[in-house]
């Protein structure tokens, strides 16, 4: 048995969720701007991206896994309280990986078709990350609350 999520707990994921919208709002100002931007900007950009894929995605990610998503099945009951969103990170991570290799690429040997590529992976991390951290905030994120209410309103 887990030890009970606390309210600050729970605040520390929403404001982790503020976070990466953040950071998904740059991926889509970045694919706005695009056509704007010279291959070496563009390149420079999706190193910024990558960066914060790296540092700010893949451990929160992985903090989920290893210790939010076992409370919030414990407090549904069930390990299918997470399974989708256990595969929506491997997803993510795949998509991360893709782009990683797209860098590579780009690097000596930018094409108008690696580019729009490129451009196209992005945009498909940032649909599939923003509707992760939607259905956490609908259907997994509000266990919390109800568990935090639960062990300070005690019945």
């Amino acid at each position: 048995m887990t030890a009970p999520i606390t309210a600050g707990e729970s605040r520390f994921e929403a404001q982790e969720h503020r976070d990466l919208t953040l950071g998904l709002t740059r991926i889509e100002d970045l694919i706005e701007h695009a056509a704007d931007l010279g291959s070496d900007a563009l390149w420079a950009r999706l190193h910024d991206t990558l960066r914060w894929l790296d540092r700010e995605v893949r451990p929160h990610m992985a903090w989920e896994d290893r210790w939010l998503y076992p409370h919030l099945d414990e407090i549904a009951g069930t390990p299918w309280a997470t399974r989708s969103a256990h595969m929506e990170h491997r997803q993510i991570e795949r998509m991360i990986a893709t782009l990683e290799a797209d860098s590579e690429r780009w690097l000596g040997h930018a094409t108008p078709a690696t580019r729009t590529e490129i451009l196209q992976h992005l945009g498909a991390v940032r649909v599939v990350m923003a509707t992760h951290v939607e259905r956490e905030e609908r259907l997994l994120l509000p266990l919390l609350d109800d568990q935090t209410h639960r062990t300070a309103w005690p019945r």
